[in-house]
């Protein structure tokens, strides 16, 4: 895996300029437009898709209040929050699927009605979650989001939105981010760049491809589920008992 520092040297290597001994602290405007291309090309590959490399587990504990608090004190400032993956908050306490996001028309409208539904739902709205019947206090909630930090430390302690050090490591395949780095420096330049865009966009497809495992639909119940008994799959022979 290459760090930082190393991404923008192979770059400048292939593409004719001189290779620099540092890039976070160089004074080389050329190698400050270089980071700044790779960092953009970082915090725009991480909004393509729904990476599992930058998705992540929060947990909180209710307030017995509609409002259970900002995402940001919920999961922290430095967790860089992009999105809750859907169908994702349980409550483990009461073993509950939290629905929603609930439409802000339906959501005004529960509001206006003072019978609560039968089950709890959510609404995220400036930044806050809130939960619809207002849930007993001290339940534990726990859901998957992703994240925009797509870069680390080189000790992997502290995950980040860009490069910051020379030996910052990025989460990402390295290869992609180089070819990202290549064409969109090509482009800034007004070089001819297609022939660069055509193997970034590809290299792009293989990784969220391969990013994730894929359920097998299956007609048959051989497997519905590993927690629930299902009727075995084939043929039966079905003769009389005598």
């Amino acid at each position: 895996m290459r760090t930082c520092v190393q991404i923008v040297q192979e770059a400048c290597a292939s593409l004719g300029l001189a290779q620099p001994n540092t890039a976070v602290s160089s004074t080389d405007f050329q190698i400050i437009q270089m980071l700044s291309i790779l960092n953009e090309e970082g915090s725009k590959l991480a909004r393509r898709h729904e990476w599992q490399l930058l998705t992540n587990e929060a947990t909180f504990t209710t307030l017995a209040a509609a409002s259970q608090g900002t995402l940001t004190s919920i999961i922290g400032a430095s967790a860089n929050f992009r999105k809750i993956i859907d169908e994702t908050i349980w409550n483990r306490t009461t073993g509950t699927i939290v629905f929603g996001p609930v439409q802000p028309e339906v959501w005004q409208g529960r509001l206006a009605v003072t019978t609560a539904g039968p089950y709890p739902e959510y609404r995220i709205r400036n930044g806050t979650l809130f939960f619809d019947p207002v849930p007993a206090a001290g339940e534990s909630c726990y859901f998957e989001y992703v994240s925009y930090n797509w870069a680390t430390t080189a000790d992997g302690a502290t995950r980040k939105s860009r490069f910051t050090l020379d030996d910052d490591l990025p989460l990402f395949d390295d290869e992609v981010l180089l070819a990202g780095l290549r064409w969109r420096w090509k482009s800034s330049k007004g070089l001819d760049f297609q022939q660069d865009f055509d193997d970034y966009e590809e290299l792009v497809a293989g990784l969220i491809t391969d990013d994730k495992t894929a359920r097998r639909i299956r007609l048959d119940t051989l497997m519905n589920s590993i927690r629930a008994p299902g009727t075995p799959y084939g043929s039966w022979n079905l003769s009389s008992m005598g």
